[in-house]
């Protein structure tokens, strides 16, 4: 049986490597104005608060692919892979002879390749990607308190346990995790937390095409653990108020850039369901056909598809978090794709004390910029295995959501400033920052610090004068500004508008519960500031 399954394999590998991995682009999107009539036919309302919030407009990478396209490329023979409305076009595996075909459509105007080096096709199995994640012990020496547990140290390395305790944990925040399956998450007892509250919404298969997302390799339960588990006293995730989407892009049987299309695929569905933040601890640059390899120098942010789908999705107000990579001990020792991304917000790995993990891959891009960004725990991280064991395991996988879980309290903390503004406080605020290192990035973050030096901006949009004061207040609030007013905001920490008004000097907020609010402060020259107001 075993040899037969091996000849069926190795059958579907030479059928697969007769065809070669390519985007069929298309020329235009002749209904968008339509779309841009009726965006709820192209995004749900959640994606269109984000863009709102954000101040992202409809672009054409929002408006659905022209279906009659798609079914003239079909007509030849080709079945899609996937239909990218950001890439305008099909994903599918061809034989030249349809390339040929294709090209000659009058509104396709590319055949953009996969194949990265000319050349014989191959068959060279790649070894497991996840195979330098070794499993690990629960030690006795670390710090266990009641809160937390077994992972009191990797949450208070980024001093995350200061926005739990202002009480921001996700709630609110939507997270897509993209990984190999998640087996357990349905039932494990380390997961009832998020599933009896009602916060996993849904996900897919990509690899299957079905909504079986408990299913195939372990990885990603143990990923989402990181972020998602719950089990008093012994274990507290990064966020576990926050809600998630499941996502299987990686396909376990091979190594293939397919898998970068189901990612693209994936988070496609993550911006129109109107996904905050995106993990993925998962990288591309060697595939089981070295054809479509990647080299360094595609480390440039623009090269490979995966990372330029990555950018588009931070483009639209995602905020995109993915692992450095487990290459730190090999001969490629680099960041790999999506890592590269200029938006993608890259995390490397480090120990207890902060020490690089020595698996941990490399920058900077190859464009020169510091990649990773920031570091977090990644060696003897804790995790729940799918049994539902406690256990440490090892990798930039774990680092990566770790941060991603963090990252959705501070947007929870701070919901109208923009993700890019998020990454560069959390940068500036890490114990690197003004020494970078190519393993370390900007090193450890300080959300504490984070928090509190975004609490202390006077303006964050500093081209327009506009002064708020007394701040903090305990209830009046005076507003100047050297340019006409025409209306305020002033909205909760959980994105509720408290107060809208027309142009006013002097604000009232003394009926309001303490905490942070944010103030919106539009000008009658159209722009817009931002103000951090404390209630106290």
């Amino acid at each position: 049986m075993k040899q037969f399954l091996t000849l069926i394999f190795l059958l579907f590998c030479g059928w697969l490597f007769s065809q070669d991995l390519v985007l069929i682009k298309f020329e235009d999107k002749p209904n968008a104005q339509h779309f841009y009539d009726n965006p709820l036919e192209m995004l749900t309302q959640k994606a269109i608060d984000r863009r709102a919030k954000y101040n992202i407009p409809f672009n054409l990478q929002d408006v659905p692919v022209e279906p009659s396209y798609v079914t003239q490329v079909e007509n030849l023979g080709v079945t899609p892979i996937a239909v990218s409305k950001w890439f305008n076009g099909v994903f599918a595996w061809v034989s030249n002879a349809q390339v040929s075909q294709l090209e000659a459509l009058p509104f396709v105007s590319e055949v953009e390749s996969f194949v990265r080096v000319d050349g014989p096709e191959v068959y060279n199995p790649q070894p497991d990607k996840f195979a330098n994640e070794p499993i690990g012990t629960i030690g006795t020496d670390g710090e266990m308190d009641f809160n937390y547990g077994v992972t009191d140290e990797q949450v208070k390395q980024l001093k995350l346990e200061y926005l739990h305790n202002l009480g921001f944990t996700g709630e609110g925040i939507t997270i897509a995790v993209m990984d190999n399956g998640f087996p357990g998450v349905n039932s494990l007892g380390a997961f009832s937390y998020i599933r009896n509250n009602g916060q996993i919404k849904g996900g897919y298969n990509f690899i299957e095409n079905n909504e079986n997302i408990y299913a195939r390799g372990t990885h990603g339960t143990m990923v989402l653990s990181t972020i998602g588990a719950y089990i008093e006293n012994q274990y507290v995730g990064t966020a576990i108020d926050a809600d998630y989407y499941l996502f299987i892009t990686e396909n376990t049987d091979h190594e293939l850039p397919d898998e970068e299309v189901h990612w693209i695929s994936a988070a496609e569905r993550a911006d129109y369901l109107g996904v905050d933040v995106i993990n993925t601890s998962l990288g591309y640059n060697e595939f089981d056909d070295p054809r479509y390899n990647y080299v360094y120098e595609d480390m440039d942010g623009q090269t490979a598809f995966i990372t330029r789908g990555a950018q588009i999705a931070a483009e639209k107000g995602i905020m995109v978090v993915n692992s450095a990579g487990n290459s730190g001990n090999s001969a490629w020792h680099y960041i790999t794709a999506p890592a590269d991304g200029v938006d993608v917000f890259t995390i490397g790995a480090v120990d207890q004390y902060g020490i690089s993990a020595g698996f941990s891959s490399y920058g900077p891009s190859a464009d020169g910029r510091i990649k990773p960004d920031v570091t977090a725990r990644g060696r003897d991280a804790a995790i729940i295995r799918v049994n539902g064991n406690i256990d440490y395991s090892n990798g930039t996988s774990f680092s990566s959501p770790i941060m991603a879980g963090a990252m959705a309290c501070f947007i929870q903390a701070n919901p109208e400033v923009l993700p890019s503004d998020l990454r560069q406080i959390v940068r500036q605020t890490a114990s690197r920052y003004t020494n970078p290192t190519n393993q370390l990035g900007y090193g450890i973050p300080n959300f504490e610090l984070a928090h509190n030096s975004l609490m202390s901006v006077v303006d964050i949009d500093s081209k327009n004068n506009v002064v708020v004061y007394p701040n903090p207040t305990s209830g009046l609030i005076n507003i100047q500004s050297d340019k006409n007013i025409h209306s305020l905001q002033l909205i909760s920490v959980e994105g509720k508008i408290v107060r809208k008004m027309k142009a006013i000097s002097e604000l009232n907020i003394q009926d309001l519960p303490n905490g942070v609010y944010v103030l919106k402060v539009q000008l009658e020259n159209g722009q817009q500031v931002i103000k951090k107001i404390i209630k106290k």
